[in-house]
């Protein structure tokens, strides 16, 4: 059997190692992960170095980094749980687990470890349980193949420092993973909401081509119907039937885009399209609302870096705003206007209402979560907004409009054609 004498690791190799990790943004965290794993195996003198990261229901054990030596077979992927049961279930309770001389060490139970191990030749396993707070999150384990080891106090003092700080990268990955799962929820559901409130306008822009069809067909069938049918009069009903169907077609394609629950995918984006796109939605609701909209597009706007839905969420929710703003003014004066100009290395977006305006406490508190001036409200949709335009390296500001009202403006940065 081998002693370790491998020595503790220093207050400042400690803090070097943490303020690494504490330095590191959330996507960086998974390759550091693996780097770290390696210089331990070297350190350490062991073959095979595993993460594995607990579901937040606790029933599941996934392997989501490892590193092996020459030495060692490569370690299972996937969910342990169902394959290794004894020992994840020991693992998601956060128990040590010290086995020195394996399979001798195994209880009896672990019928399915004791083949594994058998069978790949492993001899000596530690693993140390992640525990944040009262939550295990995973854990880390190291294996020798070569030959068995004794986990000194002093060795297992020094591998469960070293696990405290990767527990903790990896409690702050899984916090903004989880972060970003919620801000796409939120967003799903502002999408959801923003459409419930214009879902009468977009119902009557469907009717429209699909009257047209009906009303087609039905000149179609009484052309088909006289002695001598006029066929390019029918032919002309046809084809107006198939372009009322592709705009019905078109509609809906793009209500069923903006409604589906997607990962965020940034391209480059003329803003102009978008905008127009936005218009297209709004327009008769806008329209009942006694609200005019106007548009002033700048001419040969480089493209900007952004998902094409979450934008146009962005759009939808700040025109509904602006609407919703000049409700207690006469209708001739309620008027929106949308200007999209380049601004340096970006492009930025206005939306411009003739409201009340805000006042300076409001203005400074628009963009909180739950802050809200509407009765009913539930002070999320800014909140969103800002959220969206910062994952997009953009962002907004409202400020007092040049004739009074209010006036949000949206950056983002352009890229590539």
């Amino acid at each position: 059997m081998i002693a370790f004498e491998q020595p503790e690791l220093s207050e400042q190799q400690l803090a070097d190692l943490s303020a690494k990790f504490v330095a590191l943004a959330p996507d960086q965290v998974d390759t550091e992960l693996d780097r770290t794993l390696r210089l331990l195996l070297g350190a350490y003198e062991l073959d095979r170095g595993s993460i594995a990261e607990a579901s937040s229901d606790g029933q599941r054990l996934e392997v989501t980094h490892t590193q092996s030596s020459p030495h060692a077979p490569a370690m299972l992927r996937g969910d342990l749980a169902p394959i290794l049961p004894w020992y994840a279930e020991r693992v998601l309770r956060g128990e040590l687990l010290q086995l020195e001389r394996i399979p001798e060490d195994l209880p009896a139970e672990a019928t399915a470890e004791r083949e594994y191990c058998t069978r790949i030749g492993l001899r000596s396993q530690l693993t140390i349980p992640f525990t944040v707070g009262n939550r295990v999150i995973g854990g880390i384990g190291f294996s020798s193949f070569q030959r068995v080891v004794e986990w000194t106090p002093r060795l297992v003092r020094s591998i469960r420092l070293v696990s405290e700080v990767l527990a903790n990268a990896v409690a702050r990955k899984q916090a903004a993973h989880e972060q970003l799962q919620l801000r796409a929820q939120l967003a799903h559901s502002a999408r959801l909401n923003a459409m419930g409130e214009v879902v009468a306008s977009i119902a009557h822009e469907v009717n429209q081509p699909l009257f047209g069809i009906v009303s087609n067909a039905r000149a179609a069938g009484a052309l088909l119907g006289k002695e001598t049918p006029d066929l390019a009069e029918i032919g002309a009903a046809l084809d107006d039937i198939v372009q009322d169907a592709n705009r019905a077609s078109g509609i809906i394609a793009r209500v069923r885009g903006f409604l589906q629950r997607k990962p965020t995918r940034l391209a480059p984006l003329d803003v102009n399209s978008v905008i127009e796109t936005v218009q297209t939605f709004l327009g008769l609701e806008l329209s009942r609302r006694r609200v005019t909209l106007e548009l002033v597009l700048g001419d040969r706007l480089p493209p900007v870096v952004a998902d094409r839905v979450e934008l146009q969420q962005v759009l939808v929710n700040l025109l509904m705003n602006g609407a919703e703003a000049m409700e207690g003014i006469e209708p001739g004066q309620r008027r929106l206007k949308v200007r999209s100009v380049a601004d340096g290395s970006r492009v930025r977006i206005d939306v411009a209402d003739r409201g009340p305006g805000l006042g300076p406490e409001v203005r400074a508190r628009i963009f909180e979560a739950f802050f809200t001036t509407k009765p009913g409200g539930l002070g999320m949709g800014l909140a969103i907004c800002k959220s969206i335009l910062e994952a997009h390296g953009g962002r907004i500001q409202a400020v007092d409009g040049p004739g009074g009202g209010t006036l949000l403006q949206v950056w983002l940065p352009t890229g590539p054609a």
